[in-house]
């Protein structure tokens, strides 16, 4: 009996899986595929399901109906479970296979607009290229695109053409450069920046930016003075004069050193001698010349360490130096010079046992007076 039953469901699978598809049946009412005599172009028709795929699919449908009727009938529930997948298979393979063909053709559609719109994003990209390389080009009838008035959204993102940058006056420079200014290399993206390769080797070397403004006057200046790209000097003006100047001696990428400008003249500077982004080293200038310095010798963030000198002289006299000894902030040893000589020390009693703890006292040349405060 069960040969029987087993013989009768082979030949079964084998003639049901030879079954031709049934044609489509449409609902009524329902709109139905145009044809070649409407005129209307016939959408893509998905691929003809084979007897193969259809008979994978029964047999995976009867497989499905095995294994739910053998856990709940046992033996003859999986004979049941069989006959019915083998139907259900039978039944629903073109439906299966149909919707399955139409995921992948909505898939590709997506695929082909996202490659339509990545093409015309990277030719408005080129567009956009070629218009800030070549000014003059873009801004001829020649290369204007003929419209009706409207414009696409590629064009409203680009950026207004204008005239190039008025050239700097030539006391632009920056205060201590000597060297030679080339013309522009590199077309200015906009109106008011120019760019210069100083030395000649094709890599832009210093960026002017003018006021928008007042054509011609200079707002800031960056220099890569290293020739490497990298920029290292920020200098600073006002109404076209200099009044700072920012300078990266350490390619640390920040300022170590900063000079301040009055009528193009320096009148103070600072400087971070211990690369740790805080200034222990402060100069004051009267006319050029250098007249007092201010230092943090003991790196420990106030000042220890003031020297005078004599401004009205040519050359760095020094004429008068204090320190603190005891880190108070306040001076405890003062020292007077003549001519660059020392002629004197005053110590205060506190500086004199720290000099005398750390077997510093000063040599009997120089006289050695113990006051209360600096002059008396």
């Amino acid at each position: 009996m069960n040969r029987r039953f087993g013989l009768y469901l082979l030949i079964t699978l084998v003639a049901l899986s030879a079954c031709e598809p049934v044609p489509v049946q449409y609902p009524p009412g329902s709109a139905q595929y145009p044809n070649s005599t409407t005129g209307a172009p016939n959408p893509p028709q998905p691929p003809a399901v084979s007897g193969s795929q259809r008979m994978q699919h029964v047999w995976n449908k009867a497989m499905e109906g095995v294994a739910m009727g053998g856990s709940i009938a046992g033996p003859y529930g999986a004979g049941g479970g069989l006959i019915i997948g083998l139907l259900a298979g039978l039944f629903t393979a073109d439906a299966h296979y149909n919707q399955l063909n139409q995921q992948i053709h909505t898939e590709q559609q997506k695929d082909q607009q996202l490659e339509a719109a990545i093409e015309q994003e990277l030719a408005r990209q080129r567009e956009l290229e070629n218009q800030i390389a070549n000014p003059g080009a873009a801004a001829s009838p020649a290369a204007q695109p003929q419209s009706s008035g409207a414009t696409t959204p590629a064009q409203q993102n680009l950026p207004r053409q204008t005239q190039p940058a008025n050239r700097a006056p030539e006391n632009s420079q920056l205060a201590g450069i000597n060297k030679p200014v080339a013309p522009p290399t590199v077309a200015p993206p906009f109106k008011n920046v120019e760019v210069r390769d100083v030395n000649g080797d094709g890599i832009p070397d210093l960026w002017i930016y003018y006021n928008p403004q007042k054509p011609g006057e200079i707002m800031r200046q960056e220099e890569a003075s290293k020739g490497d790209g990298r920029v290292d000097t920020w200098s600073y003006f006002n109404q076209g004069q200099l009044i700072r100047r920012d300078v990266d001696s350490k390619g640390q990428g920040r300022p170590d050193l900063v000079f301040y400008y009055d009528k193009e003249q320096i009148v103070r500077e600072e400087r971070d001698e211990n690369g740790k982004g805080r200034m222990t080293y402060r100069a004051s200038y009267e006319n050029g010349r250098i007249a007092k310095v201010e230092k943090d010798s003991a790196g420990s963030g106030r000042t220890d360490l003031w020297i005078y000198y004599d401004s009205s002289r040519d050359g760095e006299i020094v004429i008068k130096e204090e320190r603190d000894l005891n880190g108070d902030g306040v001076a405890d040893l003062w020292s007077y010079y003549e001519n660059g000589r020392l002629v004197r020390r005053d110590v205060s009693a506190i500086g004199l046992e720290i000099l005398a703890k750390q077997e510093q006292l000063p040599a009997p040349a120089a006289a050695l007076k113990t006051v209360a405060s600096p002059g008396s």
